[in-house]
């Protein structure tokens, strides 16, 4: 195999595979409505009624569903295009343990075994949005985001994720969250949601907020020990 046989293949290799118009349409309002929901469920006391509850999160649901302009999918996915695959999953147990508080360690979200491995899965969240936000100016050699399109980007999540899976797959806390990683790598490799692009269906703005903000406190609280 000669050099340029070898760069064609590589160049096919790198081609992007993007989500068709209706599936992106589709995928921004299923994954606002995830997101919604689940900030709703999460933020809604505990000690008002069941019913009020679910009544709330039908009405958000609803809104989220309605067509074109009327919905709030539109205004937010014109505003922050589409929530990342890791926002609405997170989106997803939010509405779990908050509507089945018996399942909280079901989903080993919550007990202390799991905890490292959401730790390492912060920390990553932390990283790559830095590095994402130095590509954006422009300030890194190659294109990050650029890469985020290509089957390398896959192979190196994928590595990242069996690491994990060997350092945690025995904690039986820490099993669910795998299993929901790989869920969601999956369901990317089968749709391309949101964008085609791995980084968006990883991590997004907000999101990346969030896990800011959890190491903030994190360094605060060793600085005051």
């Amino acid at each position: 195999m000669d050099s340029t046989t070898m760069l064609t293949a590589w160049e096919a290799w790198q081609l992007p595979l993007l989500p068709d118009w209706t599936g992106q349409g589709l995928a921004r309002q299923g994954l606002w409505a995830l997101v919604l929901g689940g900030a709703v469920s999460w933020l809604t006391p505990r000690a008002w009624p069941l019913g009020l509850r679910l009544a709330l999160l039908a009405l958000v649901l609803l809104w989220v569903a309605l067509p074109g302009a009327l919905s709030v999918s539109h205004w937010l996915g014109l505003a922050f295009k589409a929530p990342s695959l890791s926002s609405a999953a997170l989106g997803l147990v939010a509405l779990v343990l908050a509507l089945r508080p018996s399942q909280r360690h079901t989903l080993g979200l919550a007990a202390p075994a799991a905890q490292p491995l959401w730790r390492y899965l912060r920390w990553l969240g932390v990283g790559l949005g830095w590095l994402l936000l130095l590509d954006l100016l422009a300030l890194l050699p190659t294109s990050l985001y650029a890469w985020g399109f290509g089957t390398p980007a896959l192979a190196l999540v994928l590595l990242v994720l069996w690491l994990l899976a060997w350092r945690f797959a025995a904690l039986p806390a820490a099993q669910p969250t795998l299993l929901l990683a790989a869920a969601l790598l999956l369901l990317f490799v089968l749709t391309r949601w949101p964008s085609g692009n791995l980084w968006d269906a990883l991590l997004d703005p907000w999101l990346w907020l969030v896990c800011n903000g959890w190491l903030v406190r994190h360094l605060y609280r060793k600085w005051r020990t």
